[in-house]
């Protein structure tokens, strides 16, 4: 929880708000609820592994050398819509992995 914590005052900073939508789940948007209109996705950390998933569903690993934050904001600011897909150069960029269909349905 701290880290969600520490992760929503840091988002908070550089103007980007979010929620709990879940104990392990929290949705990076400034409307609560997030409406499909409205820019959103959600990040999650699991066994020490920090994770970005978009509404499509896609699922992206995000390298722990990564700063979850710099991820965040660069999504975030790429769309002003719910985010469905994240585009190439942003994959590239901070090497995210995405997950395979077996891997996300083991994250749950």
């Amino acid at each position: 929880m701290n880290d969600f914590r520490s992760l929503v005052e840091r988002l908070g900073t550089v103007g980007i708000g979010s929620y709990l939508q879940e104990p392990d789940m929290l949705v990076v948007s400034n409307q609560n609820p997030a409406w499909p209109s409205s820019n959103s996705f959600w990040v999650r950390k699991d066994d020490q592994v920090w994770f970005i998933g978009t509404w499509a569903p896609a699922i992206y690993r995000i390298p722990s050398d990564q700063d979850v934050v710099k991820v965040c904001e660069v999504v975030f600011r790429s769309s002003s819509t719910a985010i469905y897909t994240i585009e190439e150069s942003i994959i590239e960029e901070f090497k995210l992995g995405k997950l395979t269909d077996e891997e996300m349905e083991s994250l749950g």
